[in-house]
């Protein structure tokens, strides 16, 4: 189960780690409270890779960089940027095990998420979202009763494009219903191309 924190991000006491997954390069920005942001970085051109990526780049993360290869802790930062780093490395991992296709193998630890939420509304939708298990798909109108805002479909739609927290708080995983089959819209990565690899290496996972 993921650990939700409901805080105001100070910008200026995060860091930040890329990180090479098969949907294009993340950029991953931690708190001292846990992960608060994870970003689609520009790709320059280029389909989806078939086959996971290995490769990770540090960025500065207080007043040190750490490489994957390279967990241990540092003694030259702050007490707030080692929590912070803390997260980014249990997010790499979980990453890693996510992308791998071997989550479902492990006890692998969800970092902590932290959500700066625009209303109650906002926050019961995105706090049901990460609630949502690997493989798992839902309707927008199943997404908001179970949110507790039956009939809400639309504004649904709307709390669930407005979080920056994708692939740990899963909005991939919430697909159009009606009679035209389609997996809907996707903001992140190459879109709807993106949505439909992750639903599909999903799948896969689950066999």
């Amino acid at each position: 189960k993921m650990a939700v924190v409901i805080a105001k991000v100070d910008e200026g006491a995060t860091c930040s780690f890329e990180y090479a997954s098969p949907v294009g390069r993340l950029k991953i920005i931690a708190s001292a409270a846990g992960i608060c942001a994870v970003k689609w970085m520009k790709e320059t051109s280029g389909s989806i890779p078939v086959k996971p990526l290995s490769d990770h780049v540090p960025v500065a993360c207080g007043s040190k960089k750490f490489s994957h290869q390279d967990p241990g802790p540092s003694a030259t930062i702050d007490q707030t940027s080692a929590a912070a780093d803390g997260h980014l490395r249990t997010c790499v991992e979980w990453l890693d095990a996510y992308f791998t296709g071997t989550l479902l193998q492990h006890n692998v630890t969800k970092p902590p998420i932290v959500l700066d939420p625009k209303s109650d509304f906002f926050l019961s939708v995105w706090t049901t979202l990460a609630s949502t298990g690997v493989g798992e798909r839902l309707t927008y109108k199943q997404l908001a009763k179970l949110a507790g805002h039956p009939g809400a479909a639309r504004a649904v739609g709307q709390a669930v494009r407005k979080h920056n927290i994708p692939i740990l708080v899963p909005c991939h995983r919430v697909i159009r219903s009606g009679r035209v089959k389609s997996i809907g819209n996707y903001s992140g990565g190459q879109g709807p191309v993106t949505k439909e690899w992750l639903l599909e290496h999903e799948r896969t996972m689950m066999k």
